[in-house]
């Protein structure tokens, strides 16, 4: 099993290389990690796709896409994310090895050259903003996403008890920002804010794949970009009350979402996400067993412990009549847990549900990222067979100790009405 290479570029830069001669592609990527900023996300989040349109070199959508296409179906991507109270922003090219292009070329050198032109060089006009058609074009779709997730009711739901559990601080602050904020950035912000994007993140770029990094040109490229940034979770703050909110939308099927945080050690991830799968996660949970199946009282019923909150979200969606019953039934299903109940078969099937997800890591190179990515604001370096091994460790009492450390936080009903 290869292993994860990293090389430190700079207080700010941080290369990181995976090598697996089993794979026929490369992957090279460049993630952008900025404190969330009420003033600046919406524009953030606009950049990487207005970025990755055209560049100086390649000036339009057909020139960039022959290119491409000259590169055997080279592909560029663009993401947006949010992790904790951290924005993250993420440029990306995909292509074939080198042993694998006919006519011979160093595909490593190519592909890098295109990312480096979308990154240093984007195409703007002559006052130096970025073109306007181009620049309506994004923010248009930009608020069609927003429309899109405010559609999609369980997205809506869980980003509306997002914001409740953090109403103040930057983990509340949606990845794409409000619709308000989309609606004012100018192409003179987007300027601004792309100059900002580079110099003030903390930059996490990863080679992976068929391939050997030139690791003096990624470092002559970013050692003085970014600017130092600690990676650490949403720090715990004890629930002072239950925060109980409802709201009515014309639709068919009601929405329920619980939070609760946990006072977590940096080293005990695993151990909540196992509680997480055992509490709701594959169809041997207990949510699914007996809120959804035994009782019939709710569609779907899952759980997800998201490291960088701190925080379990319990989501389900019921109809209307139920939703005092959903709630009793998930909040009977939790004690039991604490008071000790939870059985050997349950334990095992949670740990075999979460050992088959870490064992699929290292088939894709897009979740190989990921993962080093997502353990760098807990368990830097840590590989897949050693989080597994951890987590097999674990005993039904580290579970209900751990469980008896869950905090109510939110419980956000919304109330489905006929349209």
């Amino acid at each position: 099993m290869s292993r994860i290479i990293t090389y430190p570029v700079s207080d700010a830069v941080t290369l990181s290389s995976f090598i697996d001669s089993s794979f026929k592609t490369m992957r090279l990527a460049v993630n952008m990690l900025i404190p969330v900023s009420a003033s600046r996300v919406a524009q953030y989040a606009l950049l990487p796709s207005l970025v990755s349109r055209a560049t100086r070199q390649y000036p339009d959508y057909t020139s960039l896409s022959v290119r491409l296409a000259e590169l055997y179906g080279a592909s560029l991507g663009s993401g947006v994310q949010k992790n904790g109270e951290f924005q993250r922003i993420s440029l990306s090219v995909d292509g074939i090895a080198s042993q694998y292009a006919f006519g011979g070329e160093d595909m490593f050198t190519e592909l890098t050259e295109l990312l480096f032109s979308v990154l240093f060089d984007p195409l703007k006009d002559e006052q130096g903003l970025f073109l306007q058609e181009s620049f309506a074009q994004e923010k248009r779709q930009q608020l069609e996403q927003k429309d899109a997730e405010f559609s999609d009711k369980m997205i809506y739901a869980h980003q509306r008890c997002r914001e409740l559990l953090f109403e103040g601080h930057a983990a509340g602050i949606d990845r794409l920002g409000s619709r308000e904020d989309i609606e004012a950035v100018t192409r003179q912000d987007l300027t601004c804010a792309w100059e900002e994007l580079l110099q003030k993140s903390r930059f996490e770029i990863f080679v992976l794949g068929h391939c050997e990094p030139d690791i003096g040109l990624l470092e002559r490229t970013f050692s003085g970009l970014g600017t130092r940034q600690t990676l650490k979770p949403v720090p715990y703050v004890e629930p002072s009350r239950l925060c109980r909110v409802s709201e009515k939308h014309p639709v068919s099927q009601s929405k329920l979402v619980m939070a609760y945080r946990a006072d977590a050690a940096s080293d005990e991830r695993l151990l909540f996400e196992l509680l997480s799968a055992v509490l709701g996660e594959p169809t041997s949970s207990k949510l699914f067993q007996n809120v959804r199946e035994r009782q019939g009282l709710c569609y779907y019923c899952d759980s997800t412990f998201s490291w960088t909150d701190g925080t379990l979200f319990i989501e389900s969606g019921v109809e209307t009549s139920e939703l005092n019953r959903v709630e009793e039934a998930v909040a009977e299903q939790l004690a039991l847990l604490q008071k000790g109940e939870i059985t050997e078969d349950e334990l095992r099937c949670a740990k075999l549900y979460l050992c088959n997800s870490m064992r699929a890591v290292e088939e894709s190179l897009y979740r190989i990222e990921g993962w080093y990515l997502g353990r760098n604001f807990d368990q830097p370096g840590q590989t897949p067979q050693q989080a597994m091994d951890t987590l097999t460790a674990y005993t039904a009492e580290d579970l209900i100790e751990a469980a008896n450390r869950l905090r109510p936080a939110v419980v956000y009903a919304l109330k489905g009405e006929e349209p």
